[in-house]
């Protein structure tokens, strides 16, 4: 087992979760990640900061994150999974600096969006650093402002790993990388090791299978006894769930945090996630219905779940899927949010049970060559917009924060991020945190799909209000009494 047991050094092998992200990398279904931040860089040398200033930056900080300077190695055919090798590449390919050529949020939205749907070359390190000065006007983001925005694949990480990232490089000091000796494997090591593991990937493929399939029983049976919800594609396809097309826009709104607060304290048991998963239904359900495309089916939401507290992966992405009704049949906000709550905890509690996450597993023990299969049936068996659907649109709370961030004395002031839309998901919504306990909802959608984009971000804002002001009805009918 020479092959499996001694890699070289600064060499490491993807994990099957990991590699799915490459695996299924599609001109419609783009697997990466964008997070900018925003620092106040009135009166700071760094409001004209340069290429070369920038380039500097950044490179002092390789010592953070071992993939800043690793490339993808694929194995003929996928008979297994890629491997991290370092790479031999120009900083300089990666990095771009612009100065915002006008004022205001246009010049911003024109990067993010491009960012967002642009591939990225794996041939080469998994990231991208975008610096924009003198960005300015923006009504809620006062001052003389840079952009610093790093964009990463999916398959190096999740948003909990990304967030670390970023807090290192935004809060900690220089960390230049230790020069690492080795380099990518040869042909004949790479060839060697994929022809000693095939059979260990077949003993756990087998093994795996037989733990599912007792897993799924278990979990049908759940199902029946109703201790689990069940979930089907049996939702009507929206101009959301389509395929992709045309450029990605941005936006986004902040909402003050005390307000957030006084909804949470009205409303038992409601989170920060289950208030803005009603604020979307409802703009969601009125931009639908000016249309007149109103689902009679409702609308579901898909909300990525952290398994890092729950279960023990070996990977960069520890994220569990939920489904949660958004009960866009029911009219009154507060009564909405009670039901969302409730949607949220039973999914919540399907993601954490032994059999579900049992029969997750079965990506772990998947060979590589299949996940590479799955991933060419996906490109090659083209999306019908006219499938019913399991969910309409994703919301995630993204783990970032301004909090504690600096850029070389600069102070953090926002940032927005996600990920790009695929086909069947072409709205997607991002909650990041804000200053002074504000909250951001990032809006990321194919402006093809939404030419109005700020229109439905004043429905968010309106449907917000709206909440906001029946708990205050509620509570003040309550006091009444």
């Amino acid at each position: 087992m020479i092959f499996r047991n001694s890699l070289p050094a600064a060499v490491s092998q993807m994990g099957p979760r990991d590699a799915e992200f490459v695996y299924n990398e599609s001109g419609g279904h783009l697997s990466h990640m964008v997070c900018a931040y925003f620092f106040d860089t009135t009166g700071h040398p760094l409001a004209e900061m340069t290429h070369d200033d920038a380039v500097r930056w950044i490179t002092e900080r390789f010592g953070y994150w071992p993939l800043f300077t690793s490339r993808l190695q694929r194995v003929p055919l996928d008979l297994d999974y890629p491997y991290w090798v370092p790479a031999d590449f120009d900083v300089d390919d990666h990095v771009h600096v612009q100065r915002a050529p006008v004022a205001g949020w246009a010049p911003v939205r024109e990067l993010l969006g491009r960012s967002l749907g642009e591939p990225m070359d794996l041939s080469r390190p998994p990231w991208e650093l975008h610096v924009m000065t003198g960005v300015h006007g923006i009504d809620e983001l006062p001052g003389n402002l840079t952009l610093i925005m790093l964009k990463t694949h999916h398959g190096a990480g999740d948003g909990l790993a990304i967030r670390d990232l970023t807090n290192l490089l935004f809060s900690g000091p220089p960390k230049p990388e230790t020069k690492r000796a080795g380099s990518g494997l040869s042909s004949l090591d790479l060839i060697g090791r994929t022809v000693v593991g095939l059979p260990g990937q077949a003993i756990r493929f087998g093994r795996g299978l037989s733990v599912t399939k007792v897993a799924a029983e278990t979990v049908r049976e759940a199902e029946e006894a109703g201790e689990l919800p069940t979930y089907s594609a049996d939702r009507l396809p929206t101009r959301f769930n389509g395929v992709l097309g045309g450029d990605i826009t941005i936006d986004f709104l902040t909402l003050d945090g005390a307000d957030i607060k006084a909804i949470r304290a009205a409303v038992p048991d409601v989170t920060v996630n289950d208030i803005f998963l009603t604020v979307v239904a409802g703009a969601l359900d009125a931009y639908l219905s000016e249309k007149g495309e109103k689902s009679a089916s409702g609308l579901a939401a898909m909300v990525p779940r952290s398994m890092r507290q729950i279960a023990e992966w070996e990977s960069a992405n520890q994220l569990a899927l939920l489904t949660v009704d958004l009960h866009t049949d029911v009219e009154d906000p507060v009564e909405r949010l009670t039901l969302i709550r409730d949607s949220a905890l039973r999914a919540k509690g399907r993601s954490s049970h032994p059999a579900v996450r049992r029969y997750g597993t079965r990506i772990e023990t998947s060979p590589a060559a299949l996940l590479r299969l799955t991933g060419l049936s996906r490109r090659l068996n083209k999306l019908d917009p006219s499938h019913k659907v399991i969910q309409n649109t994703t919301i995630s709370n993204v783990p970032v924060s301004v909090d504690g961030n600096v850029f070389e004395g600069a102070p953090a002031v926002a940032v927005l991020g996600g990920q790009a839309p695929v086909d069947g998901d072409i709205l997607r919504h991002f909650l990041i945190a804000a200053r002074g306990g504000s909250l951001t909802l990032n809006v990321i959608v194919s402006r093809e799909t939404m030419p109005d984009i700020e229109h439905y971000v004043e429905l968010l804002r309106v449907g917000f209000t709206t909440l906001l002001q029946a708990v205050s009805d509620q509570n003040r009918e309550v006091v009444e009494r």
